[in-house]
Order: C-alpha cells, then sequence, then structure tokens
C-alpha cells in the first residue's frame, strides 16, 4: 500500500454531508503557509453488479483503455465541487475518474505532478483501500439511514469520525493542522499524565524527572500530547515538583489507594467528557494510535489496548467520565485493581502491537536501553 503523508482524505457515509465545504475549509486554512493541491475522485461502475447501491450517479461502462481519466479544473465560478476547491484557494485542483481497480494507478500518475512540498486534499473513500493518507476523515450525515459501502468498508481506517448533522459538524475542519510534515487533530479531549509513582524500581530516581534529550521525562510526554489535545492535566500530590510545567495538578482525592485514585481524582476535575490516560513512564506516545482509539469511544466507557500477547495496557487508554460513579464505589469497598473494574463498563478492546515505541521505563537499564535507541524510534 503507497504511504502518502501529505495526504488528508475525506470520505462521507453519503452525499450532503459537508464533506467539499470542509475540504474547502482546510484548503482556505492552510493556503498561506502550503502550496495545496485537491483531489476529486469519481469511481466508475463498469457494471451493475459492482455499483454501490447509493451510487446515483455513476457512469456504466469503461472511460478508455487505461480505465481512468484525469482531468484539470480551471473555473472556479461553475459550483461543482472541484470548482469551489479551486476558489477556496488550491494551486490546481484535478478530477479523477476511474475504475476500481484502476484507481491506485490514476493516483500514482497524478502524484507525479504534484510537488512534494504541498499539501494534498483529497475527495475519496475508496481511495484508502489502496492509499494510507497521513490523515483520514470521516463524515456522516446522521439522517443517513444506509450507509454507503465504501465508507462502511473504510470506517476501521479512520483517525478521526466526524457527525454532520442539520448543517454544521461536531468537530470543525479548523481543529486540524499540518505541522512538520504530520497532520494533527487537536481532540476535543483531555490527555491526563500519571505521576504519582514511588519509582521503587529505578534505584530510587524519579522516573518522571528522567532527562530526555536534555528535557525531564514529564515534560517529555507533555511536549507530545500538547498539540493533540485541548487540555492537559498532571495527576500527582506532589504539587511543587510540576509546577515548572504550568498545568494543572491534581492530586488523589485519598492517598495511599493507587493508580485508580489517581485515575479518579483525574476524571473529577477534568472538564471533558473523552480522556486519554497515561503513566508518565512511557516516553514515545503514538498519537495515531490515541485518535483512532478516541474513534472508537461513541460505543463505550474505555477503549483499552490490548497486545497479542493478551496483554492489557490501562495506563494508555481512553476512560469517559460516566465511569465516575461506579470506580468511587469501588474504591470506597478498597478495590484498587484497574483491571478488575472492566467488568463494569462497556469496553472496547483495542488489538495492538506494541512495536518499538511502546516501552515502560521501570528500571535504570529500561531508561539506558531506551537512550540508546532513542533514534531509531518514532
Amino acid at each position: 500500500m503507497t504511504e502518502q503523508h501529505n495526504l488528508i482524505l475525506i470520505g462521507s457515509s453519503g452525499r450532503n454531508a459537508g464533506k467539499t465545504e470542509f475540504a474547502c475549509r482546510i484548503i482556505a486554512n492552510h493556503k498561506n503557509k502550503f502550496p495545496v493541491y485537491a483531489i476529486k475522485i469519481k469511481r466508475i461502475c463498469t457494471n451493475k453488479d459492482e455499483c454501490d447501491n447509493l451510487c446515483k450517479q455513476c457512469l456504466l461502462g469503461k472511460i478508455d483503455e487505461l480505465g481512468f481519466q484525469i482531468s484539470e479544473e480551471t473555473d472556479t465560478t461553475t459550483g461543482k465541487d472541484t470548482s469551489r476547491m479551486l476558489y477556496s484557494g488550491a494551486e490546481k485542483v484535478y478530477f479523477i475518474k476511474s475504475e476500481k481497480n484502476k484507481l491506485e494507478l490514476a493516483f500514482s500518475e497524478l502524484i507525479k505532478n504534484i510537488p512534494k512540498n504541498s499539501i494534498i486534499v483529497c475527495e475519496s473513500n475508496y481511495l484508502r483501500q489502496y492509499v494510507k493518507p497521513g490523515l483520514f476523515v470521516l463524515i456522516r450525515n446522521n439522517k443517513d439511514e444506509h450507509l454507503k459501502e465504501s465508507y462502511t468498508s473504510t470506517f476501521e481506517f479512520a483517525d478521526k469520525n466526524i457527525n454532520f448533522k442539520n448543517t454544521n459538524w461536531d468537530f470543525q475542519p479548523e481543529r486540524i493542522s499540518y505541522h512538520n510534515n504530520e497532520w494533527i487533530i487537536k481532540e476535543q479531549a483531555t490527555a491526563i499524565i500519571l505521576a504519582g509513582g514511588k519509582s521503587s524500581r529505578m534505584d530510587g530516581i524519579d522516573k518522571s524527572m528522567l532527562s530526555i534529550n536534555g528535557i525531564p521525562l514529564i515534560l517529555y510526554i507533555v511536549n507530545q500530547l500538547e498539540k493533540h489535545f485541548d487540555n492537559i492535566i498532571i495527576g500527582s500530590n506532589d504539587i511543587e515538583k510540576y509546577q515548572f510545567l504550568n498545568l494543572p495538578i491534581v492530586p488523589d482525592i485519598e492517598s495511599g489507594k493507587g493508580p485508580l485514585m489517581g485515575i479518579l481524582s483525574c476524571l473529577s476535575y477534568s472538564k471533558t467528557d473523552i480522556n486519554f490516560i497515561t503513566a508518565c513512564d512511557i516516553p514515545i506516545v503514538n498519537t495515531e494510535m490515541i485518535h483512532k482509539m478516541i474513534c472508537k469511544t461513541d460505543k463505550y466507557d474505555i477503549v483499552i489496548p490490548v497486545s497479542d500477547k493478551d496483554m492489557y495496557e490501562p495506563l494508555f487508554a481512553i476512560y469517559k467520565k460516566s465511569i465516575i460513579p461506579i470506580i468511587t464505589s469501588l474504591l470506597d469497598k478498597d478495590i484498587r485493581k484497574i483491571t478488575y473494574i472492566l467488568r463494569y463498563f462497556n469496553v472496547k478492546k483495542f488489538k495492538f502491537s506494541p512495536g518499538l515505541w511502546y516501552q515502560n521505563l521501570n528500571k535504570k537499564t529500561d531508561y539506558l536501553n531506551f537512550i540508546n535507541n532513542l533514534s531509531n524510534m518514532s
């Protein structure tokens, strides 16, 4: 599968989901910072059997021997989707008509004409089956009772699911930006870093203050999270130690009850329903994975990573404020094990392979190995 890091792909559940307007806002927000190229893709059905039931405008029959056509929009006044993209500030706008099995070839041909220092805004669901973009956004019209097959087949790949109701989305395009060759989503959520551990396996060294690239580990984590969340909270009883972060420091409601009390205390303080909670000893923050976990929160109270070895990672997970009453009750009964609480909630197990990025710096040897291998991690 081709990877295109400067591409944002915008798909939808059907028509009238505000997809083109969303794309135009992305273009307008970035046109003064980068050359922006836009693409509109139309899948051409060659027979009725492969036609999406909701595809009302497909053209039956082949386009030409190549199976695709690429044209450039030059008129800003027609009101067509491509015209609107050009009017919004795109340098150039291209329209691809392609048979499904020729779409990857059509895109690879077009991309040869787009400068590498540009960003690409593309409307398409199907392209995600062949290309991994820097960011894949799916918009669902809440009025859609029947969803396009191209929407349901690519849903699991979405980095952000957005709902469109009446005339607006529940997530605005201005929350998406491009920095240092990376598309960034600013979540309407809170990141919570728990820093209440005793570092007992670190030979008395405070894990949160270990030096990473010349700064404390906890600041190293904050720097990775701050572009992706509206709020960041530090969970700790040592308020003075972390004042240099200029962030809210939330002590335990009742001391001596472990990380579950830290979770309860910070969730109670948080002003957002969705909260990402991590420990202060996980130095590499996989933000792509976090966004994908947040995508699963519509139907779940907790989204928790589960590794290939069926190991739960409760301190790199998503928690909603809805769990507060039950964990309060459990802590009152002196039940402190985080994984124990999962039986009481609607939990999504998020399968993941740890790879190089996921490490806990529990011991001094873990830290030294991490420093030695830092240049190879991402």
